[in-house]
């Protein structure tokens, strides 16, 4: 299954609980010399990305309880629970996020301050959990975010500070006591960040880099001292967190993108440098002396500080969350292991290490009274140290790596003197000209050959490789790297190399390759994955149809586009002839990834019958299933198809929407809602967006006329939505609905791995059932 926990929209949630100082209560100084860890206490804990906080002798820490929300108080030494609060009723992870409580509390004067995922700030007597007052945040007063409120309170100038979000209120400032309002500042909108509190200029000032601007505000009296706009190519940045450095100069950190330094001169902001170092990565980069420490995606970095240049990455531990304690660098790693190392630039040196939980979460650690206090998403524990205890190190597993023949082989090798290894590699590999390689059945074994220090497997579906662990074993004393998996032998994948934690690359010896957009992967075809022929470019001198290309701005969207058409081979030679027309959402990654132009080309006037293909590309993520789904299916049913029916030969009844995974879901919605203007759809690994995913029963039940056919496809490989949740159950129970409903419906089922890669194999079928050609073989023209 494919999960897409991994994927941005579902990261971007998940960034308040790293905010912050690691240490609260009474710092204990680490033992010199070398040292174990112990577990003290180990509890159940419901979800939640919630970080601890710790004041006096009381932890505090947010998460779900059965159907509702708490804050609950837990006694450090024992993990006894004092008192908890309710916040409200669970809030359900969606679209690939977990249940609970997304952001962290503050503590500040004997109170507890929260902001719960549907925007409830309160304040808490820290003694016994009672409410003093609350405030509910809504979309008069803030920008609901929507995975749901994250940012972290912060306590300056006797205010309370929240990231609200919006025109004139980016941040509200609230009085502690009362929950009286008491100012607002600033305009854009915030989704996951929370700002960070620090001196610039001599004045301290509360940073917020918010998803389009960078700005500086006094706490005292919300004055605006800088506003600086950031992201990329127009992008916004939902998840973008601040490093102090000092010298009036600190640090964004975007998910999405390159951290970038500014320093305030004359209330002005000016960008010193921007660098890849801590691309991928939600942990907030810590400074340790004259060097920034974070996350690479999952490899450790370490970056010079005042020119971002990277010095060293490593990819042990293997995490996600990261915090500075008494000097040293704290992680809870992928594998529950929470790793102690020592900052410097000479390299990774890890200090000590313990198993703690089964798995890792991206919550950094906290230390207070010479405990580490730790959470994942089910559970918690507290940690001390052991200065009698052997500090522990990862141990190495040949058999995690390889199976099979591949195992037999390298071992063996491993047996000889270092010296003699290169020679039996080359002596194995001779005359070997592709990859992978293959065993009977679905055994597949990766291999890289070269010089380097580290090779990993990337892998989106998380079925080749666990990602949290996707290293290829590297056989001592020569130049091969090697990974075995055992997958479905009819099934097809992609994959990637990174090669010394740079950019992900494709497999050189592979020659089948899926041009993403933003990278270009390969493609594992295994031995019983049928051939896609219609994928082939066209024979030199065969006829190809014609594709138009035009920017169209929608008033309903306030947005533009680029739209490119596809008008097949002998297009308007008759000017009375009407062409059905497609709508293809996802337009452009199709054409590029999904090899749309070569289907059509060699399809139509064959299986398929002469049609015009609209490719729509999406501009914002809403728009696909989202809160902005309705707008969208106006956009097309009233801006563009009217404006290609004016421009080209369609017929307007004759009508279909197609998609894969979110766009699929649109698809569908669309000829629900807009029966009269597409009569046919075609949904591809169908991934539930709300609100229009939770409408589509009613609107089943209400479509009138009703669709004339639906066409839906799903893998034996398609998405894991979580919560034992699958794109193929959501599939299915789509089917069962519609045929309950008496709509005419085919289902497709197949065995790809869900991306541009896999749809494209399936899309012969999938355009022969939308529009079939009458005669297999019938000339190309109507």
């Amino acid at each position: 299954m494919t999960s897409m926990r991994n994927a941005f929209i579902v990261c971007s949630v998940l960034t308040a609980f790293s905010f912050g100082s690691a240490a609260f209560g009474e710092p204990t100084e680490l033992p010199p010399g070398e040292f174990g860890l112990s577990v003290q206490w180990d509890r159940e804990l419901g979800s939640g990305y919630s970080k601890v906080v710790v004041a006096g002798d009381l932890a505090v820490t947010m998460f779900t309880a059965g159907e509702v929300d708490v804050v609950a108080a837990i006694d450090p030494a024992t993990g006894d629970e004092r008192w908890r609060y309710e916040l409200g009723e669970t809030y359900e992870g969606h679209s690939g996020s977990d249940d609970g409580p997304l952001s962290t509390p503050a503590i500040d004067d004997g109170r507890v301050f929260t902001v719960s995922p549907r925007g409830r700030v309160a304040a808490l007597a820290l003694a016994d959990g009672t409410e003093i007052w609350r405030h509910q945040l809504d979309e008069e007063s803030s920008s609901p975010p929507f995975y749901g409120y994250t940012t972290t309170p912060v306590m300056a100038a006797g205010n309370l500070l929240v990231a609200t979000g919006g025109d004139g209120h980016a941040v509200t400032a609230f009085d502690p006591a009362t929950g009286e309002v008491r100012w607002t500042a600033g305009n854009d909108s915030v989704r996951y960040q929370t700002p960070s509190l620090f001196d610039l200029g001599g004045r301290p000032t509360l940073v917020l880099a918010s998803d389009n601007l960078i700005q500086g505000f006094d706490p005292a009296s919300g004055e605006i001292r800088f506003e600086h706009a950031h992201g990329e190519a127009g992008r916004s940045s939902e998840s973008s967190h601040v490093t102090p450095i000092g010298d009036d100069r600190f640090v964004v950190n975007h998910y999405g993108g390159d951290s970038a330094m500014y320093r305030l001169a004359d209330d002005t902001l000016e960008e010193v440098w921007r660098s890849r170092a801590f691309r991928g990565s939600l942990a907030v980069p810590v400074r340790v002396g004259g060097h920034l420490y974070g996350f690479t995606g999952r490899f450790l970095t370490c970056a010079d500080a005042d020119t971002g240049e990277i010095v060293w990455r490593s990819r042990p531990p293997q995490a996600r969350g990261i915090a500075v304690i008494e000097g040293k660098l704290a992680v809870l790693a992928s594998s529950g292991d929470l790793v102690l190392i020592e900052p410097t630039p000479d390299g990774y040196q890890e200090l000590t290490r313990a198993n703690i939980f089964d798995t890792g979460d991206l919550a950094a650690a906290t230390y207070a009274d010479g405990r580490f206090l730790l959470r994942n998403l089910e559970r918690m524990a507290a940690v001390t140290i052991d200065a009698s205890a052997a500090p522990q190190e990862a141990e190495v597993d040949l058999s995690t790596f390889l199976e099979g023949e591949m195992l037999t082989w390298v071992s063996s090798v491993l047996e000889l003197p270092e010296g003699e290894r290169q020679a039996a590699v080359n002596a194995r590999f001779e005359g070997v000209e592709t990859s992978p390689l293959f065993d009977d059945g679905g055994m597949v074994h990766f291999y890289y050959r070269g010089e380097a220090e580290d090779v990993g497997i990337e892998d989106n579906s998380g079925e080749i490789v666990d990602q949290a662990e996707n290293a290829m074993f590297r056989v001592a004393g020569t130049d091969l790297f090697v990974r075995s998996s055992e997958l479905d032998p009819k099934a097809q994948y992609t994959y990637a190399y990174t090669i010394d934690y740079g950019d992900t690359g494709t497999d050189p010896l592979n020659p089948n390759t899926v041009d993403n957009g933003f990278n270009v992967v390969s493609e594992l075809r295994m031995p019983e994955w049928p051939e896609s022929s219609h994928l082939a470019e066209p024979a030199e001198g065969a006829p190809r149809g014609e594709l138009d290309s035009f920017p169209f701005r929608s008033e309903v969207l306030g947005n533009t586009r680029q739209i490119q058409i596809w008008r097949p081979h002998g297009y308007g030679s008759d000017p009375e002839t009407r062409y059905p027309l497609l709508v293809v959402n996802h337009g452009d990654n199709l054409l590029r990834g999904g090899l749309m132009r070569n289907t059509l080309d060699n399809l139509v006037g064959k299986s398929v019958a002469p049609v015009v293909v609209a490719f729509v590309p999406r501009v914002e993520g809403p728009e696909y299933g989202g809160p902005k789904v309705d707008d969208y299916v106006r956009f097309l049913a009233e801006e563009l198809v009217p404006h290609i029916d004016q421009h080209y030969l369609t017929d307007a009844t004759n009508r279909a929407i197609m998609g894969p995974a979110s766009a699929g879901l649109t698809a569908v919605y669309a000829t629900l809602k807009r029966s009269d203007v597409f009569r046919k759809a075609a949904a591809q690994s169908l991934y539930p967006i709300d609100p229009a995913h939770g409408l589509l029963e009613e609107m089943i039940a209400k479509a009138e006329p009703a669709p004339q056919s639906i066409h839906l496809v799903w893998s034996r490989h398609d998405y894991d939505l979580g919560d034992g949740r699958t794109a193929e159950g959501t599939t299915k129970a789509l089917l069962e609905l519609l045929r309950r409903a008496e709509i005419d419906v085919t289902e497709q089922v197949a065995d790809y791995s869900p991306g541009w890669g896999g749809w494209r194999g399936q899309h012969d079928e999938v355009l022969a059932a939308l529009f079939p050609s009458s005669i297999e073989g019938e000339s190309e023209s109507p």
